[in-house]
């Protein structure tokens, strides 16, 4: 066996761009990508003995505080050591997208401007939307929340299938395998201890000294109800109803140290055990290659280009071409890249749908035509206001779950509040409005519209695609019903605490004082100024008889041998509000699969 087993030591000698071709017995499983899908994945597969080679296009950034330090995500979104920029649309309404307040444009001289007032030649770019090239993916910058779907995200996907072990009541047993509890007593039903995955709650302390950001935490307590330090991801049977405040869960340690993707990386290569992981970074997967032998499509290895910042999307890209290498393996490849780059790495390996190959000259594998279609993502806001006075006192963020008057079954609002202030993202991001901000931000589950795509602009493989998230093609007044119905909560929260701390000036959705918004204005900003960063749903899971179906229940390409996806692509829709811990899940239930399969190879 040809094991190439790497210290942290020596994990940046993997970055040197001349790497030899492999032979096809080097490795019998590849993944493409290190996020909260194709890490954990990789990992596991290595621990049960298989070589596995996981490529990763950035570097390996686990040792700089803007990553591993879970209150620097705002940092590690705007590093350029790790920046993927993808500029995309809401919808396909020029007019519409023009009043986006934080459109990003290409000034002449080469750097950003933000807003609608752009100096004269500036090229308009559109909706900022960082992704994280670097060992760990979006993992590594995201703000860590870890909140499980409700039961019914997971059962749609077993009633659709037939397959059972999508279950809700089977799926917790992935979550409990991965969990490090650190917020309830040990024993606790419902979780697990001895994880590769600590998760913590935001320190309720701050509950127990009188401060005014204290007091504001018990006004909005006082409207919605609930305790800082509730179990959001208990297995009560009611959970999904369950409404108040909560505390907002992460996948950090009790030092506040980010843990997940790279950790779990880290780990299994310094294990004393060996097991046979292969890292290689600054790789990236331009396509699959396929058997020329065999009348099913079957996968048999990869094609990469090797360097630093080959990417377009990459700020530091300066037209470096690459090298060319092809990897191979024995069993399988996974794909493991993410919403956007999956479904444009299937394409440009002839995966998708025929139509569009075809115009881009490229062989047709397998037509599908799901591949980059159903592109999905939940709307996200907020209520900030400024105090009447500078705020005193600190907390970490709290959650607030909401099930909004006109919701559909299940409590359908994940909100966080404390002194900060986001309003979604722009190149430099976010807008800091001093000591006495105040925000609930919110995300709005289960959008009732799903029409998004990723599509190819060209067969360059270093070219970003089109993404196009179409919101609100559907169920347009429905879901801001439910958006307007959650901020006049969060306002009516927020503003119990009375003087001196009030009255707040509110800077959005009804900027002002005691102001007297109609509901059409108030709607009319969140549908303009609706943000989001949960991409999922470009390569779903579904039967054969779904013609957008990309993917069966096994994460099996459909129609071709030896390819899955484990990533955020393969949700038929977004789970829940945050997607991060289910994808953590998706990863055990993927390497169950596959060692199942591996293991009845073995045997026959």
């Amino acid at each position: 066996m040809n094991r190439q087993l790497l210290s942290l030591g020596l994990l940046s000698l993997i970055s040197l761009a001349k790497v030899a071709a492999q032979k096809a017995a080097d490795y019998d499983y590849i993944v493409v990508g290190s996020g909260p899908g194709g890490a954990p994945l990789a990992a596991n597969l290595a621990r049960a003995g298989y070589p596995t080679l996981l490529l990763e296009a950035g570097d390996d950034l686990g040792n700089n505080k803007n990553y591993s330090e879970m209150i620097n995500f705002n940092l590690a979104a705007n590093d350029e050591k790790s920046r993927w920029d993808f500029f995309v649309k809401h919808s396909s309404d020029e007019e519409r997208e023009a009043k986006y307040e934080h459109t990003t444009w290409r000034k002449p001289d080469g750097s950003f401007y933000v807003g609608l007032d752009p100096p004269e030649g500036s090229e308009r770019l559109g909706i900022y939307y960082p992704r994280s090239a670097t060992l760990g993916g979006c993992a590594m910058h995201n703000g860590g929340v870890c909140n499980l779907p409700s039961d019914d995200d997971w059962n749609a996907i077993a009633e659709s299938t037939g397959d059972e072990t999508w279950l809700a009541k089977n799926m917790r047993q992935y979550f409990e395998r991965i969990e490090t509890a650190q917020y309830v007593p040990a024993g606790t039903p419902g979780h697990g201890y001895s994880g590769y995955l600590n998760v913590t709650i935001s320190d309720p302390a701050f509950m127990q000294q009188y401060s005014d950001v204290q007091e504001i935490a018990k006004g909005i307590i006082s409207v919605v109800g609930g305790d800082v330090t509730r179990d959001i991801n208990s297995p009560d049977p009611d959970r999904d109803q369950s409404t108040g405040v909560f505390g907002l869960a992460s996948h950090a340690d009790l030092n506040g140290h980010r843990v997940g993707t790279n950790t779990y990386i880290r780990a299994t290569l310094d294990d004393p055990a060996k097991f046979p992981l292969t890292v290689q970074l600054q790789s990236l997967v331009t396509k699959v290659l396929f058997s020329k032998n065999s009348e099913e499509p079957t996968a048999i290895g990869v094609e990469v280009l090797r360097g630093p910042s080959l990417y377009k999307a990459d700020p530091r890209y300066n037209g470096t071409k690459g090298e060319v290498v092809r990897l191979f393996a024995n069993k399988e490849i996974i794909v493991a890249g993410g919403a956007f780059n999956t479904p444009q790495i299937l394409k440009l390996s002839g995966i998708g749908p025929a139509k569009e190959l075809k115009k881009f000259d490229i062989p047709v594998v397998k037509d599908l035509p799901g591949v980059g279609e159903k592109l999905s993502d939940n709307y996200e806001g907020g209520v900030l206001a400024l105090a009447s006075k500078p705020l005193n006192g600190s907390s970490g963020p709290f959650a607030v779950m909401l099930k909004t008057p006109t919701a559909r079954k299940n409590r359908n609002i994940y909100g966080w509040c404390k002194s900060f202030s986001f309003e979604g993202f722009w190149p430099g991001f976010p807008t800091e409005y001093g000591p006495s901000q105040y925000e609930c931000a919110f995300v709005h589950m289960n959008p009732r519209s799903q029409t998004g795509y990723v599509r190819l602009r060209s067969n360059d493989p270093q070219e970003p695609p089109e993404i196009n998230f179409n919101f609100f093609e559907h169920g347009e007044d429905e879901d801001l019903t439910e958006m307007l119905d959650a901020a006049k909560i969060f306002r009516k929260a927020i503003t119990a605490v009375g003087e001196p701390i009030g009255p707040f000036n509110e800077k959005h959705p009804c900027p002002g004082k005691n102001q007297n918004c109609t509901d059409a204005a108030q709607k009319e900003f969140l549908k303009l100024q609706t943000y989001s960063h949960h991409a999922t749903s470009t390569c779903g899971i579904g039967p054969a008889k779904d013609r957008l179906a990309v993917l069966d229940s096994k994460f099996r390409v459909h129609g071709v041998r030896r390819l899955r996806v484990v990533d955020a692509s393969v949700f038929p829709s977004v789970p829940g509000a945050f997607p991060v811990c289910p994808i953590f899940m998706l990863a055990e239930k993927a390497t169950d699969e596959i060692l199942k399969d591996a293991k009845a190879s073995e045997a026959s």
